[in-house]
């Protein structure tokens, strides 16, 4: 089995980390139009030169450049226009990663919170083999990180090997999203977010009402995407007794047909309204099983513009 699907401990290192980069190399190319795709209201980075992909004509502003005014389109009619171009080398991405001590688990090949550190690892080469300039901020256990400064490749990549150890289990999760309510969120970071892909990795499906204006503004100006993993099998266990560990330590876990229907039954539920919220603010939404390999997942991610 592939040691990227399946790595030998769901504990990352610094050479399972590094391999990522060739996976990232061969995602391949996302299609022009999904590339340069907008929604409404929402703003590709920008940058005025020739040679490049136009992004729009608007009309003219007080600080554009005039070299860029249309003059065909002014003259046609009567008021100055100028031309705007996408230059593909020059991507914003917002990377956003929150685990809970839920996500410290799986039933097969690894654990839901080692697949989220391989993609964000896929991520974080990508962005840094295109010249793509990448933030990102992350959550798990009692950490917080964040950073919006180029060339911190290595520090994210020890980071998400931090992330990945099972000794944040028993540290309970952050009850604050990860867009909100933190120390470092009302930083340029994110409070100040604009034109950027936003890429949101969580398990998490819930979060208080006071924090959907924070969501709903970094959706507006940005194009937000959210990938969440869950493990299918949990849901299709045996009826017996089960050895769990939590944030609360080893315990007995007794398992009946009824209680794996029911749990399924809210994990669904939950989930429904989760897509059904989001997709109210914009938000695109999907979900992968913990059996979908990274490379799957970001070239998922490749296909909606989210990497280039």
């Amino acid at each position: 089995m592939s040691p990227l699907l399946s790595p030998p401990s769901p504990e990352l290192d610094d050479a399972q980390l590094a391999l990522l980069a060739n996976y990232a190399k061969h995602l391949g190319r996302a299609p022009k139009a999904i590339r340069f795709a907008l929604q409404t209201g929402e703003r590709r980075s920008r940058q005025k030169g020739h040679g490049m992909e136009m992004l729009e004509l608007r009309a003219y502003q007080a600080s554009d450049d005039l070299r860029h005014i249309d003059w065909r389109v002014t003259a046609r009619t009567g008021q100055a226009h100028t031309r705007l171009y996408a230059q593909e080398n020059d991507h914003q991405r917002l990377l956003l990663l929150d685990l809970s001590s839920a996500a410290y688990f799986g039933t097969r090949h690894t654990f839901i919170s080692t697949r989220f550190i391989q993609l964000a690892g896929i991520i974080a080469w990508r962005s840094k083999q295109k010249g793509d300039t990448l933030s990102y901020r992350m959550t798990y256990g009692r950490e917080e990180h964040a950073s919006n400064k180029s060339g911190t490749l290595p520090t994210l990549l020890n980071q998400l090997k931090e992330a990945s150890q099972l000794k944040h289990r028993a540290d309970g999760s952050n009850p604050n999203s990860i867009w909100s309510n933190g120390q470092l969120a009302n930083t340029s970071l994110i409070g100040k977010s604009h034109n950027k892909d936003v890429i949101i990795l969580t398990d998490k499906q819930h979060w208080s009402a006071s924090e959907d204006a924070a969501l709903m503004q970094l959706a507006q100006h940005n194009r937000v995407h959210w990938v969440q993993i869950f493990d299918s099998n949990a849901y299709n266990l045996p009826p017996g007794q089960y050895p769990m560990a939590s944030h609360r330590g080893i315990q007995q876990i007794t398992i009946s047909q009824q209680s794996m229907q029911q749990a399924k039954a809210a994990f669904l539920s939950d989930n429904a309204r989760l897509r059904e919220k989001l997709a109210s603010m914009g938000i695109r939404h999907q979900l992968f099983d913990l059996t979908e390999s990274p490379e799957k997942i970001a070239r998922y991610l490749l296909s909606q513009g989210a990497l280039h």
